[in-house]
């Protein structure tokens, strides 16, 4: 990270709200609340496996600078890529928000929502060197292959705990951009500025992107979940509920 780039996060993180530690003591095999019986396992919940690993995407990307050398159109892109990574699923992991939303969603240890942040996270990765948001499709059609309440169950899950984490990984460069945009496009603004900012507007726009597309795999319309499947809702940090399907005690 560069010293603008570590001055600018620093000031986003004083700027940011102070949130306490939500780090819970990891247990295995998590299930769906609202499905006690659907034990979560390779193939009825997204793993690790269903995209690239942190090293893949590393081999990605020196693909990518190889093609594109000489092109600093480009810069934004690749700089942004590998900005991402395992680090940042942990940052998520230790926001209480992000923690009650899972266990809203979830009963059992931490693993499940390291792995769908985690899979989430290296999924905009891609999707910024690929500059589309088809993966997520790719990688949502696991669902398709599910029974059909489970599918609804376990996709609505999954999106709601990659959504927090996402838009958790996402305020960072939302405020660093904000504190950056009036002076990027000044008579004084650096080529280093310029390089940072892009960034991180390359990394808010794909998590965007790649939100956008999970609504679409869940069936939003307007912003709405049309659905008969368990909705979840967190309506304060402390008090996580779920709404079961229409007809369901």
């Amino acid at each position: 990270m560069s010293a603008l780039a570590a001055s600018t996060a620093a000031a986003a993180r004083v700027a940011a709200p102070a949130r306490r530690s939500a780090r819970r003591a990891v247990r295995s095999a998590a299930t769906i609340r609202g499905a006690p019986d659907a034990t979560l396992s390779e193939s009825n919940s997204i793993t690790s496996d269903d995209v690239s690993s942190w090293e893949e995407i590393d081999s990605q990307v020196a693909v990518m600078c190889a093609t594109f050398a000489g092109d600093s159109s480009v810069n934004g892109r690749i700089f942004a890529v590998t900005e991402l990574g395992p680090d940042k699923t942990y940052e998520a992991l230790d926001d209480i928000t992000v923690v009650d939303v899972y266990q809203a969603a979830y009963d059992g240890g931490l693993d499940e929502c390291t792995t769908i942040i985690d899979v989430h996270l290296r999924i905009v990765a891609e999707c910024i060197i690929k500059e589309n948001v088809e993966l997520v499709n790719a990688v949502y059609d696991k669902f398709r292959r599910m029974p059909p309440m489970l599918q609804k169950s376990s996709l609505v899950a999954t999106a709601a705990v990659a959504e927090a984490g996402l838009l958790y990984v996402k305020e960072e460069y939302d405020l660093i951009e904000s504190i950056l945009r009036d002076d990027v496009n000044g008579p004084e603004a650096s080529d280093e500025m310029k390089l940072e900012y892009e960034k991180v507007t390359v990394i808010s726009e794909y998590i965007d992107k790649v939100i956008a597309a999970i609504h679409a795999e869940k069936g939003e319309v307007d912003g709405e979940l049309v659905t008969d499947a368990v909705q979840i809702h967190v309506e304060t940090i402390d008090a996580p509920m779920i709404t079961p399907p229409d007809g369901v005690m």
